[in-house]
């Protein structure tokens, strides 16, 4: 008797998960991902499709999201255009490859180049927070800092000291941390640092009765001081990025400080999310800050998320790898890349392009691990050079190409990135800030081994089936 009720209420899920897969227009790899999900593990796969898979929360939850943020950054851009003096940008310094690309993120994705911008390239955790101390305890009016980890720890108990010392002075401090990278976040932390005058908002706290929700993270790393210094990249907030890990060892990532015009739209991305979770409107009319560098970095900000009309981070690397005309370099943690990528990349290594991408040898995860590992004999085969990062785990989310462009953010190059997740890159169209991060890949490099076609083809049968088996659910991992 309940061998039928359970194989009616199998049935039963398995044809209305199929339906409202067709009836939301999700792409086929998606569909096939959700019913193989279903289809294999009937109980667990049924209450993961009812909680992650149905694109219409998707919808209800972030199309006011998004109409909000086009009326603000629109009401922004008018007048970021009145107070810059107009140029076009093919009269500017910059290969002609990248002129498209630049012109799709402005239309798609509000993302103008912006010019008078100083980048640096911090290496390490050790960099990343030295620079973050020292630009928070110079802070004079205000600190605005979104993270999707904010980890209890030596760090955060530094940072609560500088927020507190400076809220005694006047300094604003805005805080938005993710409800599922920061689950552990302790409310004696937050407590002590609301009661201390700081603004504090979870970005989509995760409760059993808004499952929908949990699919969707904040996954941006964002800090602005004063309106004049900005930071984005790989490092999260959190003690392992200076002391290692005791499973992984030593957390190798790549983070970069902008000084500039392009801190403004590294701004509105979180005025954005901050209006999402709160409800308060940081756009106001002083909120763009003119500012002169000595250096003039051509810098775009892109976003992407569930909330996107547009895969803006997407047709980034897509541009950048099928206009490459010597090298593409990545290092990435997650190599879970959709079809159109895993086609350029191919595409790109036999048409003589030199494909480099690095990888952790270690992972956080093992079926993220099978996962990644079922793309490399497709790659190889193809001529994409994979490297092994063998001392910790490789964390840095960096591409470069050709000497010219680089980008440095917080996307992974896995289908949850493009799709799932809100992300932010900087994109350098600059020759010298690109060969300093060329500088930066080669030393991951040369802690890397290089991964073989012959020798990974030696592998056993059961890990093969493991990997075929993972990537079957690639684009929900």
């Amino acid at each position: 008797m309940w061998t039928t009720i359970l194989l009616i209420l199998h049935g039963t899920i398995t044809v209305f998960a199929f339906y409202i897969l067709l009836k939301d227009g999700n792409k086929p790899y998606r569909i096939w991902a959700w019913m193989m999900s279903i289809f294999t593990l009937p109980i667990i796969g049924g209450i993961l499709f009812f909680a992650f898979g149905m694109n219409r929360r998707r919808v209800k939850l972030f199309n006011a999201k998004k109409i909000a943020d086009n009326v603000q950054i629109d009401a922004f851009l008018k007048e970021y255009k009145t107070k810059i003096e107009p140029f076009k940008i093919e009269d500017k310094n910059i290969q002609r490859e990248y002129i498209k690309l630049i012109h799709f993120l402005e239309n798609a994705n509000k993302a103008p180049l912006t010019f008078n911008n100083k980048a640096t390239i911090l290496h390490n955790g050790k960099e990343t927070f030295n620079a973050i101390f020292k630009a928070c305890e110079a802070a004079t009016t205000s600190i605005y800092l979104e993270y999707y980890i904010f980890e209890n720890g030596k760090i955060t108990d530094r940072l609560a000291d500088i927020f507190i010392e400076k809220l005694k002075k006047g300094v604003t401090v805005k805080i938005l941390y993710d409800g599922l990278g920061s689950w552990s976040l302790s409310n004696s932390y937050i407590t002590r640092l609301k009661d201390a005058g700081a603004d504090i908002h979870c970005f989509q706290r995760v409760r059993l009765v808004f499952f929908a929700r949990t699919n969707y993270r904040n996954h941006r790393k964002i800090l602005i001081v004063d309106d004049t210094i900005g930071f984005t990249g790989g490092i999260n907030i959190d003690d392992k990025y200076l002391d290692g890990d005791k499973t992984l060892g030593t957390w190798a990532d790549t983070h970069l400080q902008l000084e500039g015009m392009a801190v403004n739209f590294l701004k509105f991305v979180f005025f954005n999310d901050w209006y999402f979770v709160s409800g308060e409107n940081l756009f106001t009319p002083n909120a763009l800050h003119i500012s002169k560098q000595d250096e003039t970095i051509p810098t775009q900000i892109v976003a992407s998320g569930p909330d996107s009309e547009y895969a803006a981070i997407l047709n980034e690397y897509l541009t950048i790898i099928t206009t490459a005309n010597s090298y593409v370099y990545i290092a990435n943690p997650y190599l879970i890349p959709p079809e159109s990528l895993l086609l350029a990349l191919k595409a790109a290594a036999m048409s003589a392009v030199d494909v480099r991408i690095i990888v952790p040898q270690k992972s956080d995860s093992v079926i993220v691990k099978w996962a990644v590992q079922s793309y490399f004999e497709t790659l190889l085969e193809s001529g994409v050079k994979i490297y092994r990062y063998q001392p910790g785990f490789l964390h840095s989310k960096i591409i470069l190409s050709d000497d010219m462009v680089c980008s440095i953010g917080t996307a992974n190059l896995d289908i949850r990135s493009f799709d799932q997740n809100f992300e932010v890159n900087a994109i350098m169209y600059d020759a010298e800030t690109t060969l300093k991060l060329k500088k930066q890949f080669e030393h991951f490099l040369n802690h890397s081994t290089l991964l073989t076609l012959e020798d990974f083809q030696k592998r056993k049968t059961l890990d093969r089936l493991r990997e075929n088996f993972a990537r079957l659910f690639s684009p929900l991992i």
